[in-house]
């Protein structure tokens, strides 16, 4: 899925606000600034947000618009992110020692093949006692069910709705400091519909 056209704009599609659940479990569990990885990170709302904080921030984007959008944006707002436009698989190699690792909606836009590529990568690059914040879409979502009224209008572009505890299951081996699934109204972009997400905050031994 290419999200060009979504991004191609000068405003925020996917909306400007940084996720709160990111900032929360940050807050809650005193994750100091470290070396981050924003893992399909979009047009860049939780890079700005990780960057001012004191993160030093490595997006990866594989849309030419979003990640042209978040180095333009990046330079006007004096921040210093490291962009990638760039599959993670592609680049995944060249990343180590990461203390935080941070996947917003990213992983359901991959085959099942890749998913668990991609965990084992993002497993391998983090540093022990660094943590992974993850969103997902689930079987819950109404775009998995074919329920147009309620599905997002980005629904046909997701090629793998996970499976209840899938996600965790996934991170069995981490230490899991939260994790939950629920629905969720969004009113952040194209006609309101809902989500069925999963969220996890785990972080891996020492």
């Amino acid at each position: 899925m290419n999200f060009d056209n979504f991004y191609s704009n000068n405003n925020f599609y996917f909306s400007e606000s940084y996720s709160g659940g990111l900032a929360e479990c940050l807050k809650k569990y005193n994750v100091s600034p470290c070396a981050t990885l924003d893992l399909g990170a979009g047009e860049g709302r939780n890079s700005f947000f990780l960057a001012s904080s004191g993160f030093n921030v490595i997006s990866v984007e594989p849309s030419k618009v979003g990640a042209e959008k978040i180095f333009h944006r990046s330079e006007n707002k004096k921040l210093n992110i490291e962009v990638y436009n760039s599959e993670f698989l592609s680049i995944s190699r060249e990343l180590s020692e990461l203390g935080l690792v941070v996947a917003l909606t990213s992983l359901e836009h991959m085959e099942h093949s890749e998913i668990g590529q991609t965990v084992s990568e993002i497993k391998r690059i983090l540093k022990p006692g660094g943590y992974v914040y993850i969103l997902v879409f689930t079987e819950d979502d109404p775009g998995f069910k074919k329920d147009t009224n309620n599905a997002s209008e980005c629904s046909l572009f997701i090629k793998h709705y996970f499976k209840k505890n899938e996600l965790k299951e996934l991170f069995s081996d981490f230490n899991i400091l939260e994790y939950s699934e629920y629905m969720k109204r969004d009113t952040t972009h194209g006609p309101i519909h809902y989500h069925g997400k999963a969220k996890l905050f785990a972080r891996k031994p020492l």
